[in-house]
């Protein structure tokens, strides 16, 4: 890597996390702790300390945990298992051996129209450097678990691939395994229309879905993915502020594999979205300073995966995120603390009333990262 590189001024660090925050989930135990009670919320990891700080819009606080900090990464679609691996290296297929769809192959498998970032890209060219992140194939890239793995990752690494140990959960846990049961007194009508609430704390294209588990069985992806949820508004959503609210754009896969599916309705401007491995013997600087720690000396965390623009790499072109006049922002100007965005559902009417586990899945399209949610539910 040239020298010359480091002359660049110095890149913020941006990691992509977010969770289902109503009805409160599983994931969210940590708010029953002194520390991140009554909405407060502290940071996480020591490499790049990072928070799920929110506003869920009908509260004084939200209180989130460490809800964000579950999620799997290294996940291409039709792998048998993630690997873990979350630089943002260009064109990854994190399981190269494994036999794929032709058309996942060659970047057509979801239809451009439903892409998220890089629109001016030929599918399957080298310029489609996202063509293995899960939302190329929603629900088809693997997970840790369906309801998350705690910090990512079994160790602590750069991007807030990190968990603080409670009394609840350490780095590495699986969700389905140690979350207990959290009952969030929310009751829904089959045959009704319910809302769920997320929030994000940083972008990364790609979209989501909503799914149901009965409670007696376990929480695996097959369970989920024989229940997904139809929107009941397809149109828009609710952005939703501490003093008002907004109705924005929806963008609902309507055809092909993906079809009920919706894409995050928020497009992602990063400025630095690949990653690259510094040469031995030097670190990397876009990342160091106050935000990220353990990015300096002694523990060079960045040093695989420095933050960059993407035309670093020969023949890729420089801003490979979301093309505003493909996908305008509906919100900006504003930080993505500052809202939840709230959707509405339909409740299938052939459900028997029980107990329920609401899901909720985001594949992203500019990482090889899925988060997931779990949140206890009666049905009636």
């Amino acid at each position: 890597m040239s020298k010359a590189f480091f002359n660049l001024v110095s890149l913020a660090v941006v990691a992509g996390h977010a969770s289902l925050i109503a009805p409160p989930t599983r994931n969210a135990i940590d708010s029953d702790l002194p520390a991140w009670s009554n909405g407060k919320h502290p940071n996480t990891g020591w490499i790049e300390p990072y928070s799920c700080a929110c506003t869920n819009g009908t509260e004084a606080s939200c209180n989130s945990g460490q809800s964000c900090f579950w999620f799997s990464q290294g996940c291409t679609g039709f792998c048998e298992k993630c690997d873990g691996q979350g630089q943002r290296y260009p064109s990854w297929d994190h399981c190269p051996g494994t036999p794929k769809p032709k058309s996942f192959i060659d970047g057509t498998y979801l239809d451009k129209k439903w892409w998220s970032a890089n629109q001016n890209a030929t599918p399957g060219s080298p310029e489609d450097i996202w063509r293995f992140h899960p939302w190329r194939a929603p629900g088809h890239a693997p997970v840790f678990d369906a309801c998350g793995m705690a910090g990512g990752v079994q160790q602590e690494v750069f991007n807030a691939g990190a968990y603080n140990t409670t009394a609840h959960a350490k780095q590495g846990d699986l969700g389905s395994q140690v979350l207990k049961p959290r009952p969030s007194g929310t009751t829904w009508h089959r045959g009704a229309t319910a809302k769920a609430r997320w929030q994000m704390t940083a972008r990364h294209g790609g979209g989501y879905q909503y799914r149901l588990c009965p409670r007696s069985e376990p929480l695996t992806e097959a369970c989920f993915q024989k229940t997904p949820l139809a929107f009941a508004n397809q149109k828009t959503h609710t952005a939703l502020f501490s003093n008002r609210s907004v109705t924005i754009p929806a963008t609902l896969v309507t055809d092909g594999p993906a079809a009920g599916w919706m894409r995050m309705p928020v497009p992602d401007t990063d400025q630095h979205p690949c990653d690259y491995k510094v040469a031995p013997g030097e670190h990397c600087r876009a990342a160091s300073g106050s935000l990220c720690p353990g990015c300096g000396a002694p523990w060079y965390a960045a040093d695989d995966a420095c933050p960059t623009p993407c035309d670093i790499f020969p023949g890729l072109p420089h801003y490979t995120s979301a093309d505003l006049t493909h996908f305008p922002n509906p919100l900006p100007d504003v930080s993505f603390h500052e809202y939840a965005i709230e959707d509405e559902l339909a409740v299938p009417t052939h459900l028997p009333a029980g107990e329920y586990v609401l899901g909720w899945r985001w594949d992203a399209e500019m990482t090889s990262q899925v988060w997931s949610s779990c949140a206890d539910i009666t049905i009636v």
